[in-house]
Protein backbone atom coordinates (compact mmCIF):
# COMPACT_ATOMS: atom_id res chain seq x y z
CA UNK A 1 0.00 0.00 0.00
CA UNK A 2 3.00 2.46 0.69
CA UNK A 3 4.39 1.73 -2.56
CA UNK A 4 1.15 2.57 -4.10
CA UNK A 5 0.73 6.22 -2.06
CA UNK A 6 4.29 6.80 -3.20
CA UNK A 7 3.93 6.00 -6.81
CA UNK A 8 0.85 8.12 -7.17
CA UNK A 9 2.43 11.12 -5.10
CA UNK A 10 5.45 11.28 -7.13
CA UNK A 11 3.37 11.22 -10.58
CA UNK A 12 1.46 13.66 -10.09
CA UNK A 13 4.03 15.71 -8.70
CA UNK A 14 5.95 15.03 -12.30
CA UNK A 15 2.99 15.90 -13.79
CA UNK A 16 2.91 19.89 -12.34
CA UNK A 17 5.70 20.77 -14.13
CA UNK A 18 3.72 20.90 -17.38
CA UNK A 19 2.88 24.47 -17.03
CA UNK A 20 -1.34 29.40 -13.69
CA UNK A 21 -2.78 32.62 -15.73
CA UNK A 22 -5.63 32.47 -13.39
CA UNK A 23 -6.55 31.80 -10.07
CA UNK A 24 -9.65 29.87 -9.33
CA UNK A 25 -11.27 27.70 -6.60
CA UNK A 26 -9.87 23.94 -6.71
CA UNK A 27 -12.11 21.01 -7.25
CA UNK A 28 -9.63 19.15 -4.40
CA UNK A 29 -11.20 16.08 -3.29
CA UNK A 30 -13.18 15.55 0.53
CA UNK A 31 -11.95 12.12 1.21
CA UNK A 32 -13.29 11.35 4.35
CA UNK A 33 -10.54 8.91 5.03
CA UNK A 34 -11.57 6.99 8.11
CA UNK A 35 -8.74 4.39 8.94
CA UNK A 36 -5.34 2.99 7.67
CA UNK A 37 -5.14 1.44 4.34
CA UNK A 38 -8.88 3.23 3.05
CA UNK A 39 -7.69 4.68 -0.44
CA UNK A 40 -9.71 7.58 -2.70
CA UNK A 41 -8.73 8.28 -6.06
CA UNK A 42 -11.12 11.34 -7.71
CA UNK A 43 -11.24 12.51 -11.12
CA UNK A 44 -13.10 14.82 -12.99
CA UNK A 45 -13.90 18.48 -15.01
CA UNK A 46 -14.56 21.19 -13.26
CA UNK A 47 -16.00 24.66 -14.99
CA UNK A 48 -15.09 28.31 -13.68
CA UNK A 49 -16.86 31.02 -13.82
CA UNK A 50 -16.52 34.80 -13.19
CA UNK A 51 -19.51 35.76 -12.29
CA UNK A 52 -20.09 37.56 -16.05
CA UNK A 53 -19.39 36.47 -19.14
CA UNK A 54 -16.45 34.26 -18.88
CA UNK A 55 -16.50 30.60 -18.40
CA UNK A 56 -13.13 27.83 -18.63
CA UNK A 57 -12.81 24.45 -18.01
CA UNK A 58 -10.35 22.20 -16.47
CA UNK A 59 -9.39 18.47 -15.36
CA UNK A 60 -8.40 17.29 -12.21
CA UNK A 61 -7.22 14.51 -10.13
CA UNK A 62 -6.75 13.82 -6.88
CA UNK A 63 -5.31 10.70 -4.52
CA UNK A 64 -5.79 10.47 -0.93
CA UNK A 65 -4.89 7.71 1.61
CA UNK A 66 -4.83 6.63 5.27
CA UNK A 67 -1.24 5.62 6.08
CA UNK A 68 -2.07 5.26 9.99
CA UNK A 69 -5.23 5.05 12.20
CA UNK A 70 -5.09 8.72 11.94
CA UNK A 71 -2.40 10.06 9.35
CA UNK A 72 -3.24 10.37 5.61
CA UNK A 73 -1.59 12.05 2.82
CA UNK A 74 -3.15 13.83 -0.08
CA UNK A 75 -2.02 14.88 -3.48
CA UNK A 76 -3.94 16.82 -6.10
CA UNK A 77 -3.43 17.95 -10.00
CA UNK A 78 -5.71 20.57 -11.58
CA UNK A 79 -4.98 21.21 -15.74
CA UNK A 80 -6.93 24.33 -16.97
CA UNK A 81 -8.50 25.56 -19.89
CA UNK A 82 -5.79 28.31 -20.01
CA UNK A 83 -3.14 26.29 -20.43
CA UNK A 84 -2.21 26.48 -16.46
CA UNK A 85 -1.23 24.11 -14.07
CA UNK A 86 -1.93 23.22 -10.27
CA UNK A 87 -0.56 20.87 -8.00
CA UNK A 88 -0.81 20.32 -4.04
CA UNK A 89 -0.03 18.07 -1.81
CA UNK A 90 -0.62 17.55 1.81
CA UNK A 91 -0.08 15.57 5.49
CA UNK A 92 -3.41 15.39 7.36
CA UNK A 93 -4.73 13.88 10.49
CA UNK A 94 -8.89 12.08 10.57
CA UNK A 95 -11.30 11.21 13.28
CA UNK A 96 -14.27 8.52 12.27
CA UNK A 97 -17.04 9.76 14.92
CA UNK A 98 -20.70 8.16 15.25
CA UNK A 99 -23.11 7.76 12.67
CA UNK A 100 -20.57 7.62 9.87
CA UNK A 101 -19.45 11.39 10.81
CA UNK A 102 -15.89 11.85 9.71
CA UNK A 103 -13.56 14.98 10.33
CA UNK A 104 -10.29 16.07 8.64
CA UNK A 105 -7.81 18.35 8.73
CA UNK A 106 -5.00 18.86 5.85
CA UNK A 107 -2.04 20.97 5.96
CA UNK A 108 0.67 21.66 2.86
CA UNK A 109 1.63 23.44 0.14
CA UNK A 110 1.45 23.87 -3.52
CA UNK A 111 2.81 25.57 -6.71
CA UNK A 112 0.74 26.77 -10.18
CA UNK A 113 3.18 27.47 -13.45
CA UNK A 114 1.39 28.61 -16.76
CA UNK A 115 1.72 31.40 -19.53
CA UNK A 116 0.68 35.33 -18.36
CA UNK A 117 0.92 36.72 -21.55
CA UNK A 118 0.03 35.03 -24.69
CA UNK A 119 2.31 38.03 -26.51
CA UNK A 120 5.56 38.43 -24.85
CA UNK A 121 5.57 34.89 -23.62
CA UNK A 122 5.40 35.56 -19.87
CA UNK A 123 5.56 32.75 -17.56
CA UNK A 124 4.10 33.54 -14.17
CA UNK A 125 4.12 31.10 -11.14
CA UNK A 126 3.31 31.37 -7.46
CA UNK A 127 3.87 29.31 -4.31
CA UNK A 128 1.45 28.86 -1.68
CA UNK A 129 0.99 27.11 1.95
CA UNK A 130 -2.77 26.15 3.21
CA UNK A 131 -4.79 24.33 5.39
CA UNK A 132 -8.51 22.80 5.34
CA UNK A 133 -10.49 21.20 7.24
CA UNK A 134 -13.34 19.02 6.13
CA UNK A 135 -16.24 17.13 7.72
CA UNK A 136 -19.50 15.16 6.30
CA UNK A 137 -21.06 12.16 6.51
CA UNK A 138 -21.01 8.65 4.86
CA UNK A 139 -22.64 5.61 3.55
CA UNK A 140 -26.16 7.34 3.68
CA UNK A 141 -28.77 5.11 2.41
CA UNK A 142 -29.30 2.71 -0.35
CA UNK A 143 -27.11 5.29 -2.59
CA UNK A 144 -24.44 5.13 -0.22
CA UNK A 145 -24.80 8.70 -0.45
CA UNK A 146 -21.58 10.78 1.18
CA UNK A 147 -21.66 14.16 1.58
CA UNK A 148 -19.98 17.02 3.66
CA UNK A 149 -18.35 20.86 3.33
CA UNK A 150 -14.96 21.58 3.70
CA UNK A 151 -13.17 24.97 3.79
CA UNK A 152 -9.45 25.99 2.82
CA UNK A 153 -7.20 29.41 3.93
CA UNK A 154 -3.66 29.60 1.98
CA UNK A 155 -1.02 32.11 1.52
CA UNK A 156 0.26 32.74 -1.54
CA UNK A 157 3.60 33.98 -2.67
CA UNK A 158 3.62 35.26 -6.32
CA UNK A 159 7.24 34.22 -7.52
CA UNK A 160 7.64 36.99 -10.43
CA UNK A 161 5.27 39.72 -8.66
CA UNK A 162 3.04 40.16 -11.78
CA UNK A 163 0.41 37.80 -11.59
CA UNK A 164 -1.46 38.86 -8.19
CA UNK A 165 -2.96 42.33 -8.49
CA UNK A 166 -4.49 44.56 -6.87
CA UNK A 167 -6.72 46.44 -9.53
CA UNK A 168 -7.74 45.48 -13.15
CA UNK A 169 -4.43 46.60 -14.46
CA UNK A 170 -1.15 45.62 -15.31
CA UNK A 171 0.48 48.26 -13.83
CA UNK A 172 -0.45 47.54 -9.94
CA UNK A 173 0.90 44.42 -8.54
CA UNK A 174 0.86 42.65 -4.83
CA UNK A 175 3.16 39.97 -4.19
CA UNK A 176 1.09 38.14 -1.33
CA UNK A 177 -2.61 37.64 -1.09
CA UNK A 178 -4.78 35.53 1.50
CA UNK A 179 -7.37 33.08 -0.29
CA UNK A 180 -10.44 31.90 1.37
CA UNK A 181 -11.99 29.08 -0.18
CA UNK A 182 -15.41 27.16 1.40
CA UNK A 183 -16.74 23.84 -0.34
CA UNK A 184 -19.41 21.36 -0.61
CA UNK A 185 -19.70 17.91 -2.25
CA UNK A 186 -21.85 14.81 -2.83
CA UNK A 187 -21.30 11.65 -3.76
CA UNK A 188 -23.62 8.62 -4.82
CA UNK A 189 -23.41 5.45 -6.32
CA UNK A 190 -21.70 1.98 -5.06
CA UNK A 191 -19.22 0.50 -2.68
CA UNK A 192 -16.55 1.20 -4.83
CA UNK A 193 -17.34 3.59 -7.12
CA UNK A 194 -19.05 7.29 -7.08
CA UNK A 195 -20.33 9.56 -9.17
CA UNK A 196 -19.34 13.30 -7.23
CA UNK A 197 -20.43 16.61 -7.67
CA UNK A 198 -18.69 19.93 -5.74
CA UNK A 199 -19.45 23.50 -5.82
CA UNK A 200 -16.59 25.74 -4.65
CA UNK A 201 -16.28 29.61 -3.91
CA UNK A 202 -13.11 31.12 -3.75
CA UNK A 203 -12.44 34.82 -1.90
CA UNK A 204 -9.42 37.15 -2.19
CA UNK A 205 -9.20 40.77 -2.76
CA UNK A 206 -5.94 41.04 -4.57
CA UNK A 207 -6.36 39.22 -8.15
CA UNK A 208 -7.16 41.49 -11.06
CA UNK A 209 -10.94 40.94 -12.40
CA UNK A 210 -9.85 39.43 -15.45
CA UNK A 211 -8.06 36.58 -13.84
CA UNK A 212 -10.48 36.03 -11.09
CA UNK A 213 -13.11 33.29 -11.50
CA UNK A 214 -14.46 32.48 -7.84
CA UNK A 215 -16.94 30.24 -8.20
CA UNK A 216 -16.49 26.45 -9.64
CA UNK A 217 -18.49 23.49 -10.44
CA UNK A 218 -17.29 20.12 -10.84
CA UNK A 219 -18.42 16.91 -11.50
CA UNK A 220 -16.21 12.93 -12.00
CA UNK A 221 -15.79 10.12 -10.23
CA UNK A 222 -14.94 8.72 -7.31
CA UNK A 223 -13.02 4.68 -6.58
CA UNK A 224 -12.46 3.81 -3.39
CA UNK A 225 -9.10 1.56 -2.92
CA UNK A 226 -7.55 -0.63 -0.15
CA UNK A 227 -9.71 -2.23 2.34
CA UNK A 228 -12.90 -4.41 1.39
CA UNK A 229 -14.15 -3.30 5.17
CA UNK A 230 -13.85 0.06 4.84
CA UNK A 231 -17.16 1.96 4.28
Amino acid sequence: MNKLILKSILGLAILHFAGCASYHPQAVDIPLIKEKGDMRINAGASVYHDLSNSTFMGLHGTFSGGITDFLAVQTYLNLDGLLGCHWQGALGIFKGLENNVVMELYGGGGFCRGLFDNEEEKMNQYQFVFSQFNIGKTNVGNSNLDFGLGLKGAFLNNRENYHIELIDTYKVHKKYCWTIEPSAFLRFGGNRAKFNTMINYLWTDNVAKSYYFPLGISFGVNFKLGKKGVT
